[in-house]
């Protein structure tokens, strides 16, 4: 698997305030707005937070070549319990209940599993745990401080690997959490996953060192045009090859990194086949999992991937994955310098799945703007919140079950989140988040 940014811009994007509604989950709501709707006697409430969404951010690198996009969301707050601290969209605009991003940190912590559990053998959860979802975590660059929309501190960085090492996770690589789910078998509860979409070299120089000194499993998202290209700060090959052969697992990120939806599907299956050419002949083989660059796209997209040989591919909307979820459009909670902090990552990495079917708008780009958003809840709970990174919005529930969301208005062209949270077990914040592209 890997994740490289394709050259577009030569210049630097700041993100930029876009109104992002957006709660906090650790309680802190900041500039928000509370909408209660009544409906069938029952009062609930979708809290608005306006803050920067870092996942509609782009980093352009002068001279590279490069552009990254890092998603980030934080977890949307329930209307019985709101999560506190919301720390600003992290690199992935989605969160949990209370801050669009859940940061409210178990009561107790299971016992934690080993790593190197057998993926035949069933998990069995913890009282207040969930066997069958892992928490998957999106970087791109560490300690490039002049690119704050998708850059890690170290020391943020180091603090991040320090929890997974000291708290109650199993890191766990991701073709090993993709298989298990998709076979509906157990994990460990809060098990963890580690993706890197870009291969920028300072993977390689800052980051790859850490993992390895903590036997830290972890994916990179290749985009094999940069790499091509020769660009000073992505990774080379040898490089790439190095680390395939210590066991870091690699990933497709198309040929050029551009925004696929906006292709042809001839261009876009144009854009795998080369990438799978060149991955087979600078590594003897060609990945089978899958991130769409900027986290963008639609059902013909969706299809060519799947057509092109990966058997599970990720976006950029936040969230837990789970046996249910769609295993060719799966979440990650984007982390940068923005949505970095500790109360945030713990907040994400003790995250479970928020249970829905029937989805609607169901392709991940849209066709009507604004947007008639819902879905149902596979286990209803009567406390539930969701904040849209663009647009007013009102939540009407339809029996305990279906979920409508309508905004006032149509929302702006690129990149639209929504997240959606509700409090579980043990202060944990169930997330569910989407991630649509608006033409």
């Amino acid at each position: 698997m890997s994740g490289v940014v394709g050259r577009k811009l030569e210049t630097d994007m700041n993100f930029k305030a876009k109104g992002q509604r957006s709660l906090s989950a650790a309680g802190l709501i900041q500039s928000g707005t509370m909408l209660r709707s009544a409906v069938f006697g029952m009062s609930f409430a979708v809290g608005l937070t306006f803050g920067i969404e870092p996942g509609n951010a782009q980093s352009v690198e002068t001279g590279t070549g490069t552009s990254s996009d890092v998603q980030t969301e934080a977890p949307v707050a329930s209307s019985a319990a709101t999560p506190a601290g919301d720390e600003g969209n992290v690199a992935a605009p989605d969160a949990p209940v209370a801050e669009a991003e859940p940061e409210a940190e178990p009561a107790t912590e299971p016992q934690m599993a080993t790593a190197q559990q057998d993926a035949s053998e069933p998990a069995v959860a913890a009282p207040g745990g969930d066997a069958s979802s892992a928490v998957v975590f999106m970087y791109h660059r560490f300690g490039e401080g002049e690119y704050p929309s998708t850059n890690i501190r170290p020391e943020q960085f180091k603090e991040h690997v320090a929890e997974l090492t000291n708290g109650n996770y199993t890191v766990m690589g991701l073709p090993q959490i993709v298989e298990v789910l998709e076979n509906g078998k157990g994990l460990p509860d809060r098990t963890v996953g580690i993706t890197v979409d870009d291969a920028y070299r300072s993977v390689y120089e800052t980051a790859w060192p850490i993992f390895r000194a903590n036997n830290m499993p972890f994916t990179v998202f290749v985009s094999t045009e940069q790499l091509d290209d020769g660009f000073a700060n992505y990774m080379t090959w040898d490089m790439v090859r190095e680390m395939v052969k210590a066991g870091v697992t690699i990933g497709g990120h198309s040929q050029h990194h551009s925004h696929l939806p906006d292709l042809d599907i001839e261009a876009v299956k144009a854009e795998l086949a080369h990438a799978a050419e060149r991955f087979k002949a600078e590594l003897g083989f060609v990945p089978d999992i899958f991130a769409y660059p900027y986290g963008e796209a639609d059902a013909d997209v969706i299809n060519a991937v799947k057509e092109a040989g990966y058997k599970a591919a990720f976006g950029q909307q936040s969230g837990a994955m789970s046996t249910e979820s769609d295993f060719m459009y799966l979440p990650r909670f984007a982390l940068n310098e923005h949505y970095g902090a500790m109360d945030r990552f713990k907040l994400a990495a003790n995250s479970l799945p928020l249970r829905v079917s029937d989805i609607t708008p169901g392709d991940y780009t849209l066709t009507r703007n604004p947007p008639a958003f819902g879905f149902t809840l596979t286990d209803p709970t009567p406390d539930i919140a969701c904040y849209p990174s663009d647009g007013q919005a009102t939540m009407t529930r339809l029996g305990d079950e279906r979920v409508e969301i309508r905004l006032d208005g149509p929302v702006a062209s690129g990149r639209w989140r929504i997240n959606c949270t509700a409090m579980g077990p043990e202060s944990r914040w169930r997330w569910f988040g989407m991630l649509y592209t608006v033409p």
